[in-house]
């Protein structure tokens, strides 16, 4: 198997950077790229993170979640980018530092567009347009905290929700907005596409170990659904929600901190419930309440830090289409 420059035989795995062109200063441009070919034949897998800079927890489990697979023992491929957006990562901010895009907001890429954007194009034709299946992890950053897998309306998507339901977290949330993500564009070419958002917030700090687990086991029981790993599916959960997204809220604008009631994710809420409120910095004035504007189950995620940036999610509310045991 070979992508781009990176190349291993079968029953083998290798580390290395995936080329995809220059800065305009014709610096090299490159993805860290593990890849994991097993003894048998079977599916491809491509498991990617970090396309925000600040999304750093997934480089802290993925390299040793492959460290410890076997490829004698793996059906098919396994594709892991722990951590994409390096130059975002370098600067420690979320977009890149070579022309401030977003690399999750550049669909399939551009091969005559910006830096990133060429990125993007090679990467998503020499990688995710072989695979079978694909699992975008995702993070909340230092704003919002999440443990939740969404799958977009669109390709197949009774393959992307079976996935979604055995990476092993506490809700599927169907209908995600489209965001013109890598994940939408492999979903939309038929792939089975699932964007794993898990941590963030307060995690790094207090849950750490817990969400580590939670994409470990991503990893792994994606690998065991699609046939590539032996082993039944593992989970911290009792049972999975599936929950149809029907309103996601932002902030209206009013300035202040925002706090909202974590204590509510996972349940049911009625219409006109407070979900949180807006208080004024210097007064200690509360400035607006945030209310459910209808009936719906509160998903895993959302706002953790009181000044989250424009545009924020600050909470997500669904209808329960169905619960499946773990068990």
């Amino acid at each position: 198997m070979k992508l781009g420059n990176i190349e291993a035989g079968r029953g083998e795995k290798t580390y290395g950077f995936f080329k995809t062109g220059q800065t305009h200063g014709r610096f090299p441009v490159h993805i860290p790229l593990h890849l994991v070919v097993g003894a048998g034949d079977g599916p491809m897998l491509v498991v990617q993170a970090g396309t925000s800079g600040l999304e750093i927890e997934p480089s802290l489990i993925l390299p040793h979640v492959v460290k410890e697979l076997d490829p004698a023992r793996i059906k098919g491929t396994l594709v892991v980018v722990p951590l994409m957006n390096t130059s975002g990562f370098e600067f420690a901010q979320i977009n890149s530092a070579w022309d401030d895009k977003h690399l999750n907001r550049l669909g399939r890429g551009d091969a005559g567009g910006s830096v990133s954007e060429q990125l993007i194009h090679q990467y998503y034709q020499a990688v995710i347009a072989k695979a079978d299946a694909l699992v975008d992890i995702r993070t909340g950053s230092q704003w919002s905290y999440h443990h939740f897998a969404g799958v977009n309306n669109e390709g197949d998507v009774d393959a992307s929700k079976a996935l979604a339901i055995a990476l092993g977290l506490p809700q599927v949330v169907l209908g995600k907005d489209e965001d013109n993500s890598m994940a939408l564009a492999a979903a939309r070419d038929g792939k089975a596409s699932v964007a794993a958002f898990i941590g963030g917030g307060p995690g790094l700090r207090d849950y750490r170990d817990q969400d580590l687990g939670y994409m470990r086991n991503a990893v792994l029981n994606a690998m065991r659904h699609l046939g590539m790993l032996d082993g039944e599916l593992v989970s911290d959960v009792e049972s999975v929600a599936v929950i149809q997204e029907h309103t996601m809220i932002k902030p209206t604008g009013e300035r202040g901190f925002i706090f909202m009631d974590k204590g509510l994710r996972g349940a049911q809420v009625n219409a006109g419930d407070k979900l949180g409120y807006v208080r004024h910095p210097f007064s200690g004035v509360v400035l607006e309440e945030i209310t459910a504007p209808r009936a719906g189950v509160m998903v895993h995620a959302g706002a953790s830090w009181p000044v989250p940036p424009e545009g924020a999610v600050l909470a997500i509310l669904g209808d329960l289409v169905e619960e499946i045991s773990t068990g």
